[in-house]
């Protein structure tokens, strides 16, 4: 059974916390002139504030759920056309350089575009969420297909497989652990679009949440927004990672 100490890096805690310290002595020394810099302990009073306030927690409710919801479709709809794309040399060849001029634009750039079409709604976040998130999962499951030892095809056609079971048998196996990166990286960028998104163009949200805040001028606040968002980022990522550790041991590494 996976273990917390497997997934949680101690040492890199252990440097935050020392980032942490640092930041403290710089904030109250070097940038003590500034007033819309937070320190250390000005920034975690500001998350007490936030906590006391009550909507912390329906913010973070906001951005996780459309994080998650976007980051699933756009995992199913970058794992169906990248292994598309992979198992038919046709489809690729006439494909390929629309891919990569579609993937090539901005993720910020699209969300005014978003917007136009979707007004400040929930659906415009999961469209901006899935339309970025959605590429490291093409590209990961398209270069984990196209990347199967001919080998293992060879064998395929030597058992006399059929293209289902060979899918399911030779090719997904060989391929899984492309598509698993490809989901992690999917997953942090869902998380990022979400707040983008949220900042941009939805009353709602953590990204929401610092633009209220930056206007209000409380930079201790924002400050506990974006450590909030930092730990909502490594905890999301460390359940994925221990998921795959305890579903799929044999592709962890590849994480």
């Amino acid at each position: 059974m996976p273990r917390w100490h497997h997934v949680v890096n101690i040492q890199g805690i252990t440097f935050i916390v020392a980032i942490a310290v640092v930041w403290e002595i710089l904030a109250d020394t070097v940038f003590s002139g500034f007033d819309s810099i937070a320190s250390t302990t000005e920034t975690l009073a500001g998350l007490g504030d936030l906590i006391t306030q009550g909507e912390l927690l329906s913010q973070i409710g906001h951005t996780l759920s459309v994080t998650v919801i976007g980051w699933i479709l756009a995992g199913l709809i970058g794992l169906i056309i990248g292994i598309s794309l992979g198992l038919s040399p046709w489809l690729w060849k006439y494909s390929m350089a629309t891919i990569e001029v579609l993937r090539s634009i901005p993720s910020i750039s699209f969300v005014p575009v978003a917007l136009m079409l979707f007004g400040f709604s929930q659906t415009m976040e999961l469209v901006v969420i899935v339309y970025v998130s959605l590429w490291p999962v093409l590209m990961g499951s398209l270069g984990g297909v196209r990347g199967v030892n001919p080998q293992l095809v060879d064998v395929a056609r030597t058992l006399r497989l059929g293209p289902w079971r060979k899918m399911r048998r030779i090719v997904f196996p060989a391929a899984l652990p492309n598509i698993l990166v490809g989901l992690r990286l999917s997953l942090s960028l869902s998380i990022a679009l979400a707040v983008i998104a949220e900042m941009l163009g939805n009353p709602r949200g953590l990204g929401f949440g610092i633009i209220f805040s930056q206007r209000a001028f409380l930079p201790a606040e924002v400050f506990a927004y974006l450590l909030v968002i930092g730990l909502i980022g490594w905890l999301v990522n460390a359940l994925f990672v221990l998921l795959i550790r305890r579903m799929a041991p044999t592709f962890a590494g590849a994480i």
